[in-house]
């Protein structure tokens, strides 16, 4: 059962020593279940000049970043598999090493044997997408057919969250995200994608299949209508689409009021308006340019920039409600 979870963070005073004008934070990252990750990244950018220092765990999930200006950094880590690690206001001093392990939450998963990190990592290693051109359709548009792989984020943006929509989502979080429609067999954050998901695409429409959820599936028109003039709130909205060039715009709004906006728990309001972009540069790859516009928890619209990779798999079949035994167990705070 997929399920969100809360990201921990184990800080302790400062005891070694770094260069006397500059600091450094140094620990060890850690998975959901306590183990080490090796070899992934972790960095942290400074509050003032915005630079980004970044460091590279080792086999035992050891890292360093070394010849921090003094000040607060902005200390961010994700691994495949798992969910994000965000902390600002870490304080840096002059001549002192922090000493700062992080632990990386669940993201989706619940960390078991086939939904594991590790399963998540080995498959990103199979990820070999094919070289050639554009695939197009009869009438020379970009076919974005395909079975594509969880995009990889290129460019998070940077969202800025309204007051209330932080304290709902630390709220979510703190009860162990208990009542995310996803415990319940309902559909996922209409920011979420994968871990495998295709397109099928015709003239008329696209349809978008996922293979985690339940029912999984919704409709992009592309025969020029527009949305209703009083749309039914559905779980994954009313999608229409057009072309500009060789990339198609999709244009979303009418969200259910019980999905939730990503898998870090943000909520939406009804004004909630997504815009996507996606662009097929050659055989093996697919860009996503996402704007969401929601000024009901957002102080100004958020673009967020992934890639995914074509997948050599085919879709199966997922049946939530008949294996749905974790709800018992989420009890939350």
């Amino acid at each position: 059962m997929k399920f969100l979870a809360l990201a921990l963070c184990l800080t302790v005073p400062a005891i070694a020593q770094a260069p006397a004008t500059k600091g450094a934070i140094a620990g060890t990252l850690f998975d959901s279940i306590g183990d080490p990750v090796g070899h992934n990244e972790v960095q942290a950018e400074n509050a003032d000049s915005h630079a980004v220092f970044k460091a590279t765990t080792s086999a035992a999930g050891k890292y360093t970043l070394a010849e921090l200006p003094p000040g607060k950094y902005y200390v961010v880590a994700t691994a495949p598999g798992l969910g994000q690690f965000a902390m600002r206001g870490v304080l840096v001093k002059a001549g002192l090493t922090l000493k700062f392990d992080i632990h990386l939450p669940d993201s989706s998963q619940l960390n078991t044997l086939g939904e594991d990190r590790l399963r998540i990592t080995a498959d990103m290693k199979r990820h070999k997408p094919p070289s050639g051109p554009t695939p197009r359709t009869f009438d020379g548009k970009p076919d974005l057919s395909g079975v594509w792989w969880i995009p990889r984020t290129v460019d998070p943006g940077k969202p800025e969250w309204l007051p209330a929509a932080v304290a709902i989502q630390q709220q979510r979080l703190a009860a162990n995200s208990k009542d995310s429609p996803q415990a319940r067999c309902l559909p996922s954050a209409p920011l979420r994608n994968g871990p495998l998901w295709e397109f099928v695409q015709s003239k008329d429409f696209l349809v978008y299949i996922s293979d985690d959820e339940s029912p999984g599936f919704h409709q992009i028109y592309l025969d020029g209508r527009g949305h209703p003039g009083d749309p039914n709130p559905a779980w994954y909205g009313h999608s229409i689409g057009h072309w500009d060039g060789d990339t198609l715009v999709v244009d979303r709004v009418a969200f259910d009021p019980r999905v939730w906006l990503d898998i870090e728990a943000h909520p939406h309001s009804d004004r909630l308006h997504i815009v996507e972009r996606y662009h097929r540069p050659d055989l093996g790859h697919l860009e996503i340019e996402i704007t969401v516009d929601d000024p009901g928890v957002l102080a100004k619209p958020w673009t967020q920039t992934r890639i995914a990779d074509l997948a050599h798999e085919e879709m199966f079949e997922f049946i939530c409600a008949e294996n749905n035994r974790d709800v018992g167990h989420l009890v939350g705070k």
